[in-house]
């Protein structure tokens, strides 16, 4: 039974309503360890747009017979976010002065690899629904 596209990315957006409110709980006690709460909430929004998009992208190459289709996706995928992660990082350095946050951009790192995390399972689960758990 093939889920909708809407519960696939429950998962996701579990993750990034849990990381806005511990962001919101611990809003007063994190500029003490140097992290701008604004550029982990940017990141976070960022990082689960991107997911979204990305998943559409698996979701939609994963539908189709010819496997290059399915290379395609992910492979487009990944270089879509990696552009525009790469672009959101370099400009937040660029036109921040000396008052940059980089334990924001680790923060946003680890939210990568938690974001990409999820999206391969819940891309791997649907793949091997799609092809009958072969």
């Amino acid at each position: 039974m093939e889920k909708s596209f809407s519960k696939k990315i429950m998962p996701l957006f579990f993750l990034f309503v849990v990381v806005n409110a511990v962001l919101l709980w611990y809003q007063k006690s994190l500029p003490v360890y140097h992290i701008d709460v604004m550029v982990v909430f940017a990141a976070n929004s960022l990082l689960f747009v991107l997911s979204v998009l990305s998943l559409m992208m698996h979701t939609k190459a994963i539908d189709k017979k010819n496997p290059n289709a399915a290379i395609r996706g992910v492979l487009g995928a990944t270089v879509l976010k990696l552009f525009v992660l790469a672009a959101a990082a370099l400009i937040y350095l660029f036109i921040t002065d000396k008052s940059r946050s980089l334990n924001a951009i680790f923060i946003g790192m680890v939210l990568y690899v938690f974001y990409t995390f999820i999206e391969v399972r819940i891309a791997t689960k649907t793949n091997q629904d799609s092809n009958g758990g072969n």
